[in-house]
């Protein structure tokens, strides 16, 4: 990867000015994943020192600035309380501490990795990005958009719930990228169940959310049910880490097992 020119932004206007001035400008997150743009960036422009790595709490909601590193997430007490930590976890799995103090959050998400296990585990809570100059989307809706971005997303609002969270990554070793992630959770009958790394980005399994949502009273056929329905509505395939039968395998048991444990937490 080539970069022509390093740029330090004095203001987020400044940084949006400059960003947006030629086609082959790029937003510095933590750096990590710079590696996965094609072509060379012109100029890169650094958001450090502008106020974004922050974790503020209110009595609804959960915000968090787009500068803000998984460690600090994986370590902060009110992801840690969030879902039995199903949050925390999710960012306490990814490589080591030393690339944890690095990688941010902003940078995960404005990527759309294919291979991230942050994303999953948001995908089933009701999470909105703001972007500067002046937008707001939820999560879902964002990740299904296409082409270059071009605002600067600058902090993630998490809606506070009581819930059950479940997260398992599936992965080599832990310092390897996940083969599978999903997430599940559970608020007053509101089930969302995500799957990530199929290769692809977090998906949320929408049917099989709404089946078991509606029903009262979930038993083990009906888990068994929305079980193939996942496998019916999310698409897996093979890479050099493994086949697609092998992460469908790993979807079946997996599923049903964190379906098992969010339920016993709500009943």
């Amino acid at each position: 990867m080539k970069v022509n020119q390093y740029y330090k932004a004095a203001t987020l206007e400044d940084a949006y000015k400059v960003f947006i001035d030629e086609p082959g400008n790029a937003i510095l997150g933590g750096g990590l994943w710079l590696k996965k743009i094609n072509g060379p960036i012109n100029k890169l422009v650094d958001l450090n020192g502008l106020g974004l790595d922050f974790i503020n709490e209110t009595s609804e909601e959960i915000i968090i600035g787009a500068m803000t590193t998984l460690r600090h997430m994986e370590t902060h007490p009110s992801i840690i309380n969030l879902g039995q930590g199903f949050l925390s976890k999710a960012s306490g799995s990814i490589m080591g501490v030393a690339l944890r103090n690095m990688v941010t959050i902003g940078g995960c998400l404005a990527g759309k990795y294919p291979f991230s296990d942050i994303i999953t585990p948001l995908l089933t809570l009701d999470v909105s990005l703001s972007f500067f100059p002046d937008r707001t989307i939820d999560l879902p809706s964002y990740l299904q958009e296409t082409g270059k971005l071009k605002t600067i997303l600058t902090k993630i609002t998490i809606k506070k719930r009581n819930l059950n969270g479940f997260f398992k990554k599936i992965s080599v070793t832990p310092l390897d990228f996940a083969i599978l992630n999903m997430a599940i959770s559970a608020f007053k009958g509101d089930i969302r169940i995500a799957v990530g790394s199929r290769p692809g980005v977090g998906q949320l399994a929408i049917e099989a959310s709404k089946f078991l949502s509606n029903n009262s009273q979930i038993t083990e056929d009906d888990i068994q049910k929305a079980t193939e329905m996942i496998l019916k509505e999310i698409t897996f395939l093979s890479t050099n880490a493994a086949s697609a039968e092998y992460r469908i395998a790993l979807a079946k048991a997996h599923i049903k097992r964190g379906l098992m444990e969010v339920l016993t937490y709500e009943s």
